[in-house]
């Protein structure tokens, strides 16, 4: 395969998944919602600093994720991260998608993409990449 076509698939997996992860973490910026949903954590036995912690790590994250900005890093912490919201999924019943609904699924997705970046890194259109898991094994 063209070591280029790889990386402009890279470069479109990355800029969509990115934009995915964004507006998770902006729905977290309205206060009365972040509010809610601290309590609805803390109900579940989960700090509620979490809330504002993934709201920083879906934003940010996401903007990183799009310019391929210290991926190791990032894809490290998402995967981490996504590994919790599927164990908190989990503590809520949360089910796979219905109608309308995005269930758990969503989360494995989310996990999914965050293992391909950590395996593949971001690909020759980067910016700051940084180390890659590739060159360290």
């Amino acid at each position: 395969m063209d070591p280029t076509l790889a990386s402009i698939g890279i470069l479109i997996f990355r800029v969509l998944y990115g934009i995915s992860l964004i507006p998770h973490g902006v729905a977290k910026t309205n206060k009365n919602a972040n509010s809610q949903f601290k309590g609805f954590m803390k109900q579940l036995g989960v700090p509620p600093v979490f809330v504002d912690l993934s709201m920083i790590i879906e934003i940010l994250g996401g903007l990183l994720v799009i310019i391929g900005a210290i991926s190791l890093i990032v894809s490290i912490v998402l995967v981490l991260f996504f590994l919790g919201t599927i164990i908190v999924s989990k503590r809520m019943k949360k089910p796979f998608a219905t109608g309308m609904n995005p269930g758990v699924d969503l989360d494995i997705l989310f996990l999914a993409g965050a293992i391909i970046l950590l395996l593949l890194g971001p690909g020759e259109f980067a910016i700051l990449t940084g180390p890659q898991l590739y060159n360290l094994i």
